[in-house]
């Protein structure tokens, strides 16, 4: 009870505001990117899982079993059914090979169906959002079918011995690059209807598919339970190994979600230590009194220790409630903004928001108040008696501690924890560095009155320790900003770079070697233009070294390519490309093998391997390991042959094209003239990519400005420390005849070079942080940055400077007779 009193009387005199806010301001910064990064990354998942139309899915040549059925009922599974075939379709006398997909209620459980009664339209009120599958009797069709067959909507087609209404066109849809989406023009009919058409007999190739969806730990329940009773036709699958393309984006977009998360918890940090730092040297004289009256060290550090846990509590609490209240108004924009609603965060992060609360007090704020207790009695007669604060090594140890505890709770990645924390070291070392440079730069100017600059040199040097302190606050904070809004920009550009706005949005496959020379006649023709046209057979790696290969990696056909040219894609990591290489000593044909297969097959170079092609034999020698860039969206291939290794097979030809949209067309004038050639269509795929891409770039946005807006209350805190030491100082100057607008320009002369001085730095650290995380984290290209040098010391000189000038405007314009009144 006395801890409550004292502490309700220090908070009604004011003493205990300033570390209440920066506590509240801790908890809601930090449960706000947290709650708010938690919900993002699932509905990143949940946006990715879209590509799929689940969360997972069983794959297999066989329908699900009913008993699976009934047990995902029972653990509360959502589940819904589709059925990939190929099969020619029929108008009349025209006849077309489409991939027809065949799903069940529910379908999809993740993504939506958008159609539209407008042919090739991509936008617009035309399209539509399906509130379900197509009814019996009908069938949604891809917008290309319909002259390929000469129909228009409304008509009739025929599907195995039954006839379906054409009623809709498919304008995106969950999975648009199924299994079959190879053979030709995409079809969507009611599962109900699939018995009618007779189209799937014995021996027939069919991909089944069992789409699940659920809460993430009940579904890795299910998936679990359901695992070992797989056969080896039948595989589970989720987003991480669906879409090779898309991983590096989910995985570039959680790491900047967990490099986000320790932002805020390094700002939060700042802002305690700070608040704690001005708490404690305001409560060295009432320390001092009480031990007077012989109250003992044990007991008033226990006080203390009350009052700040029932704070930190209060403060978590309120925190968490501004928190929740922040995100949910970021969640309610994003959903007006893209109609998205978006999943809810888990309850660890309800939790831990809570407890980050006294987990920060502990390590920035116990640190800085456990000397208090060990103040002498003697203090409260001799003010001018210096206070031992304690061991720095020491708080500053408990300090990392506890944010290397947050960083790792938080953040997930040791790795991203580490290289934020070395280069706030880096940032501290250098601030202190460069704000003692300064103030002997100032012994040297001398004191002499009536310049702002002088004035503003002689008001850092006079605070020696709480100069150094706001430049190492100021720079930590414009580090982290700047950081942030770098990689939020890069994420971005390297986007746009890996998938440009012209990049091939078609695989065109099967071109036979005598349709080569036509089809280029009929590119140029319609101004197209492909990159290479690589000549491909299908094989199976059967040995490695004349021993098996492993029985769990590539388990099928891979498409095996020669070539003397390297794509510009490609790079070789080992051994040399065909113009350099000196052959087999075997006189085998040399082979180059990508890197990832090589390393999971544990291939060398000089290895031998054998491949199965059309039941033939054909062995060749590892010439050199290449790297991919599978985002390219060019051909790539897994092996490439040396010229000529593969002369006694009979290739097929592919090749990419880029189509814009007004060129769509095309693809039904080439395959009314080329019916075997086969059409990819990867632009609905990267249309949805991007999608993903966009809107984890606008929320990335919400959270930068979440860390804007700590930091600047981060940096209003540390300028109010010494407010009524700058209110006395200004009354003397104004009584001394000095002007207001003197005074006014000596505060934002010293913001400025305390800025200034920080701007520098926090580049440097920047720079030096990106670079880190470059190299280690995002595995990209080093890049320097040198716009952000020049700009980042001139903004922050500013910014700080607005912002220390508003924090002491009361000093400033408090009347004289009122501060010197005080004072005595």
């Amino acid at each position: 009870m006395l801890a409550l009193r004292l502490l309700w009387r220090n908070w009604r005199s004011g003493e205990v505001k300033l570390l209440a806010i920066a506590l509240t301001l801790a908890v809601t910064v930090v449960s706000t990117i947290a709650l708010f990064t938690d919900r993002l990354e699932s509905t990143l998942l949940e946006q990715s899982n879209s590509l799929l139309g689940a969360d997972k899915l069983i794959t297999s040549n066989q329908p699900h079993q009913a008993a699976w059925q009934s047990e995902a009922e029972e653990q509360g599974i959502d589940t819904s059914r589709v059925a990939h075939f190929a099969s020619m379709v029929f108008a009349g006398d025209e006849m077309h090979l489409a991939s027809i997909k065949a799903v069940g209620q529910r379908y999809p459980l993740r993504g939506y169906i958008d159609l539209s009664e407008q042919p090739f339209a991509t936008s617009g009120p035309s399209v539509t959002r399906a509130s379900g599958i197509p009814p019996a009797g009908e069938v949604w069709v891809d917008s290309r079918l319909l002259p390929l067959l000469h129909i228009e909507l409304g008509d009739s087609l025929q599907i195995g011995e039954h006839s379906f209404t054409a009623s809709k066109v498919i304008v995106s849809e969950p999975d648009g690059s199924g299994p079959f989406s190879v053979m030709g023009a995409r079809i969507m009919m009611n599962m109900a209807d699939l018995d009618k058409t007779r189209v799937i007999q014995p021996g027939s190739r069919v991909e089944y598919q069992w789409l699940l969806a659920s809460d993430p730990d009940d579904l890795q329940a299910f998936v679990e339970w359901l695992e070992p009773r797989l056969t080896e036709h039948e595989e589970v699958v989720g987003i991480e190994n669906a879409q090779r393309r898309l991983q590096g984006t989910l995985k570039t977009g959680r790491r900047f979600l967990v490099l986000a998360a320790v932002m805020g918890v390094l700002l939060a940090g700042v802002a305690i230590a700070l608040a704690a730092r001005q708490f404690a040297a305001r409560h060295i004289n009432p320390v001092a009194l009480l031990k007077s009256l012989g109250v003992g060290a044990r007991r008033i550090r226990l006080l203390y220790l009350a009052q700040l846990s029932c704070l930190s509590l209060l403060a978590a609490l309120v925190g968490l409630a501004l928190g929740y209240a922040i995100q949910e108004l970021i969640a309610l924009a994003v959903y007006r903004l893209y109609q998205i609603e978006m999943a809810p965060a888990q309850w660890q992060t309800y939790l831990l928001s809570v407890i980050s609360g006294p987990v920060a007090l502990v390590g920035f704020a116990l640190p800085g108040l456990w000397f208090l207790p060990n103040v002498a009695p003697i203090k409260v007669l001799r003010q001018d008696l210096e206070v031992n604060t304690g061991a720095v090594l020491w708080q500053i140890a408990m300090a990392c501690g506890v944010l290397i505890l947050l960083v790792v709770v938080f953040g997930r990645d040791l790795m991203l924890g580490a290289t934020v924390l070395l280069a706030l070291a880096v940032v501290a070392v250098l601030a202190g560095l460069l704000a003692y440079g300064l103030l002997s730069l100032g012994k040297k100017a001398g004191a002499q009155a009536g310049s702002r600059w002088r004035l503003a040199v002689a008001s850092i040097q006079r605070r020696r320790s709480a100069s150094v302190l706001q430049v190492v606050v100021f720079a930590t904070a414009v580090m982290l900003l700047l950081t942030l809004t770098i990689v939020r920009t890069s994420l971005i550009e390297e986007w746009q770079v890996k998938v440009p706005e012209d990049a091939p949005n078609h695989f065109l496959l099967n071109i036979a070697p005598s349709e080569v020379e036509p089809f280029q006649t009929l590119l140029d023709k319609n101004q197209l233009s492909v990159e290479q046209l690589y000549p491909m057979v299908r094989g199976r790696l059967t040995f490695i070294n004349e021993r098996p290969k492993p029985e769990d990696t590539l388990n099928r056909e891979a498409s095996l390519t020669w070539s003397d040219q390297l794509a510009d894609d490609n790079e070789v990591v080992a051994g040399q490309w065909w113009d350099e290489w000196s052959g087999s000593e075997s006189g085998l044909p040399g082979v180059s093998v990508e890197a990832e297969v090589a390393e999971r097959l544990d291939i060398s170079l000089g290895d031998e391997l054998t491949f199965s092609i059309g039941g033939l034999e054909a062995k060749a020698e590892v010439a050199s390991f290449r790297t991919l860039e599978w985002e390219s969206l060019q051909p790539n291939f897994y092996f490439i042959f040396q010229p000529g290794a593969l002369d006694d097979y009979s290739p097929m030809y592919m090749t990419s094209v880029y189509l814009p949209p007004e060129q769509k067309t095309f693809i039904n004038t080439l395959l009314t003239n080329y019916p075997t050639i086969v059409v990819i269509e990867l632009d609905r795929i990267i249309n949805q990519i991007r999608t993903i891409v966009s809107q984890v770039s606008d929320g990335v946005g919400l959270v930068l400005l979440m860390v804007l807006l700590g930091g600047c209350l981060v940096l209003v805190a540390s300028v109010n420390g010494s407010i009524n030491e700058r209110k006395q100082e200004a009354g003397l100057l104004r009584a001394l005849g000095a002007s207001r607008s003197l005074i006014t320009g000596g505060v934002w002369t010293e913001f400025a070079i305390l800025g200034f001085a920080a701007g520098i730095i926090a580049a440097v650290a920047a720079e030096a942080l990106l670079i880190g995380l470059q190299v280690a984290v995002f595995e990209v290209p080093v890049q320097p940055h040198y716009i952000y040098w020049l700009l980042t010391p001139v903004v922050t000189a500013v910014f700080v400077a607005a912002i220390g000038a508003f924090s002491c405007r009361h000093a400033v314009n408090t009347p004289p007779a009122v501060v010197l009144r005080e004072a005595a």
